[in-house]
């Protein structure tokens, strides 16, 4: 007996009446999605935003649903994503596909700095040394903070984070945002070793919703007990609000405690506003005094991180290098009637104008405009997301320099007049372009759009660097592993 297989709304190619598309394996229209939660939260601090999200959950496909589409590519609506998926799907038989399905949880803490702009107003993205929102696993978002500490240091530098150490975590100097973590801030765990003291991956990344912070009656503090938001974690993996640790120090190498799947706490992330002030909720943040006896601060272990060592520390000290040399902000060249200032769009305040019918057009030539970032940046790229509002390009080209290449290398846009798009259109249209299959280091990128590029007014209002973060350690389940 043969087997009817409906696909995308398809039955060999014959469109069914009343069946909607189902792209992607997972896309809002196929029947195993699962919408759980808002597409489009809110709120006066981070944990509002991440309070909105509660609930969100995989379906159809590891990794896929509603989380791959929103914490991992940004999407605030079902018809962004349906067209998405779309994208996606062809990009697949393309092979030019940029994204990979992965563990979400730092996907999701990146997400939710977009959401509420901080610690800027595009989240983690700034204007000079990282231009992307999204960090994609738990050593970037600790590089993060660690440069954005050190540049914050540094004359004429404003960084936007700071990094706490597990070791630097005193309660006799327990100062929530300035020497230990606060309300809103992330939290990094890790599988310990105790037996080698070394740090040995399933790594997690969560946010602190609301702490306590118990204290004598002389007013030491001697208990920090916090709830917390997380991404990628339970069974199925969702975004849940039902974490608790009883005592953050207890919970480091140098406590008893431990926490799910031999994990231990490695460090916290604290947001910064641009006058140095760690950004937190105070009214999330409670004092309780007891009459107990302060417990003696234990002997602090020497504990490795072979991993980092071998990986990071040496990319920090080049992106640190490269944060000065980029301070600031990248070189764009192009007309001016398009690029304006020369900045590149952010989402947020800075975008591109290009008008149909524009003097190149009239003259058959290509627009072409050149971004330059300074030096090779120490980050390769997979590829970019450029984001249109009112239209899209029907073509145009990025040519890719290393510095001193005198040949770039030349990716093309995915022809898109062909793609079957749903009919309910988002109000703006991402469009990803990979790099292929390796990662690329560049220090050039040059746009050329043929003099037929546009058939109506478009505007750029994103560009998204999709950076190869490097080599991850991150659990695939999130803080339950093998629940």
């Amino acid at each position: 007996m043969r087997k009817l297989l409906v696909c995308a709304g398809i039955i060999f190619g014959v469109s069914v009446v009343g069946l909607a598309p189902c792209y992607n394996s997972d896309s809002p229209d196929c029947a195993c999605f699962d919408s759980t939660a808002t597409w489009s939260p809110s709120g006066t601090w981070i944990q509002d935003v991440a309070l909105d999200t509660v609930g969100t959950v995989e379906s159809c496909v590891s990794n896929g649903g509603k989380p791959f589409y929103q914490m991992r590519m940004g999407i605030n609506g079902s018809s962004d994503a349906t067209t998405m998926a779309a994208i996606l799907e062809l990009l697949d038989v393309l092979g030019m596909n940029p994204y990979e399905r992965e563990a979400w949880c730092s996907e999701t803490i990146s997400y939710w700095h977009r959401e509420k702009g901080i610690p800027y107003s595009t989240g983690y993205r700034n204007s000079s040394w990282h231009l992307d929102w999204q960090l994609t696993n738990t050593e970037a978002i600790r590089s993060f903070y660690m440069i954005e500490e050190i540049l914050d240091l540094l004359p004429l530098f404003s960084g936007r984070g700071r990094w706490i150490n597990w070791e630097d975590l005193d309660y006799s100097d327990f100062q929530p945002g300035v020497t230990a973590p606060a309300p809103g801030s992330y939290v990094l765990i890790r599988k310990y070793d105790e037996s080698s003291a070394s740090w040995d991956g399933n790594s997690h990344s969560m946010m602190i919703n609301e702490m306590t912070i118990h204290r004598t009656g002389s007013g030491a503090v001697y208990r920090v007990e916090v709830t917390l938001l997380d991404g990628n974690a339970g069974s199925p993996d969702r975004v849940r609000s039902t974490e608790h640790f009883d005592d953050l120090y207890q919970l480091t190498p140098a406590g008893s405690e431990w926490l799910d799947g031999g994990r231990k706490i490695l460090g916290f992330g604290i947001d910064l506003n641009r006058h140095g002030y760690p950004i937190f909720d105070r009214s999330r943040l409670f004092y309780e005094t007891t009459f107990a006896r302060l417990v003696r601060r234990e002997r602090i272990p020497e504990v490795h991180d072979p991993f980092w060592d071998a990986h990071y520390a040496p990319l920090l000290e080049r992106l640190v290098e490269y944060a000065k040399t980029a301070k600031d902000g990248v070189r764009v060249t192009g007309p001016s009637a398009i690029v304006g200032r020369g900045q590149i769009p952010d989402g947020r305040d800075v975008s591109w104008s290009f008008a149909a019918g524009s003097s190149s057009q009239r003259m058959q030539k290509d627009t072409e405009i050149m971004i330059d970032l300074v030096q090779e940046h120490p980050l390769p790229l997979k590829g970019l997301v450029l984001r249109w509002a009112g239209s899209w390009p029907r073509s145009f080209e990025i040519h890719l320099a290393r510095a001193n290449q005198r040949a770039p290398s030349i990716t093309r846009m995915p022809d898109l007049s062909g793609l079957n798009l749903p009919t309910s259109l988002p109000r703006t249209m991402a469009i990803p372009v990979s790099f292929g299959k390796e990662s690329v280091s560049v220090r050039t990128l040059k746009l050329v759009f043929p003099p037929d590029a546009f058939a109506a007014s478009a505007k750029l209002v994103e560009i998204q660097f999709l950076y190869d973060c490097g080599p991850t350690q991150d659990a695939e389940l999130g803080a339950n592993p093998g629940r």
